[in-house]
């Protein structure tokens, strides 16, 4: 069994403030629902976490610039790692997720090298 990072990518980055408490609580139910049923199945590594949108991108140079003036689809919101067979395995673990009920997201899946 592996190890994959889910990247999520892109959406709303005013949604926190834009979203009722209703609507939040709604949201994070979900988000428990999914991965309740990812730990039901020994498939859940770690629940990960959002991030806030805000940072700074840091290249060899020194140079430092500011990731909110990126493209909104480049910005990581979070990320969760998850365990399978493949990376087929996991891409289709990624299909119920409740990132994927928005618009203008996507989610990277990405192996975790173990180094031996």
């Amino acid at each position: 069994m592996n190890e994959y990072m889910l990247i999520y990518q892109g959406g709303d980055p005013d949604w926190a403030e834009n979203t009722s408490p209703e609507e939040m609580g709604a949201i994070m139910g979900r988000w428990e629902a999914w991965m309740g049923k990812l730990a039901a199945a020994d498939k859940l590594a770690n629940g990960g976490a959002p991030l806030h949108y805000a940072g700074k991108r840091v290249t060899p140079d020194g140079v430092v610039t500011d990731i909110a003036a990126s493209e909104f689809k480049e910005l990581v919101s979070g990320y969760s790692v998850v365990k399978a067979g493949s990376l087929e395995e996991a891409c289709e673990l990624v299909k119920d997720c409740p990132i994927m009920e928005y618009p203008d997201v996507t989610v990277e899946v990405r192996q975790i090298q173990t180094l031996e």
